[in-house]
C-alpha cells in the first residue's frame, strides 16, 4: 500500500522508518525499461562524480515498481570512491519520461522510489 503524501513527514529524508511495499511491474527487468540502457548509462557517465569515469560494472540493476501511475525501473551505481547513488527511469501516465541519479541518502530503494514519485528528491 501507498501511503497518502500527508501521512508522511515533511521531510522525505526522515522516511527511513516508513514501510512502503510497492508492487512490481509485470516485466520486472532492466531488459523491460523503454529508455534503452545506453542511454541510461550514458546519463550516469554524466551526471555521477565518475563524469569520463564511469563503469558499467559498477552498476547493478535493483527492481521496477509500480506507484500510482508511474512505472519505475531503479538501478545502483558505485562510484569510483565508493559512494551509492540510486539511478531511476520514470514513465508517468501521460508517457512523460525522466531519469534522475542521486544518492539514496540512507532510504531504501522503495522509499526512495516513493520520495521520487511525490518529487521530494532534493539532495544530490
Amino acid at each position: 500500500m501507498i501511503p497518502e503524501r500527508n501521512e508522511l513527514l515533511d521531510d522525505a529524508a526522515d522516511w527511513g522508518a516508513v514501510n512502503v511495499d510497492l508492487p512490481r511491474l509485470a516485466l520486472d527487468s532492466a531488459e523491460s525499461c523503454p529508455i534503452p540502457f545506453d542511454q541510461v548509462f550514458d546519463y550516469v557517465a554524466r551526471e555521477s562524480a565518475d563524469t569520463g569515469g564511469a563503469s558499467r560494472d559498477r552498476m547493478s540493476f535493483v527492481r521496477t515498481a509500480q506507484v500510482g501511475s508511474d512505472q519505475y525501473w531503479l538501478w545502483r551505481y558505485l562510484e569510483s570512491d565508493g559512494a551509492e547513488c540510486f539511478v531511476v527511469a520514470r514513465i508517468d501516465d501521460g508517457g512523460g519520461v525522466e531519469i534522475g541519479l542521486s544518492s539514496p541518502n540512507g532510504l531504501s530503494p522503495e522509499q526512495y522510489l516513493l520520495a521520487d514519485h511525490f518529487d521530494e528528491i532534493y539532495w544530490s
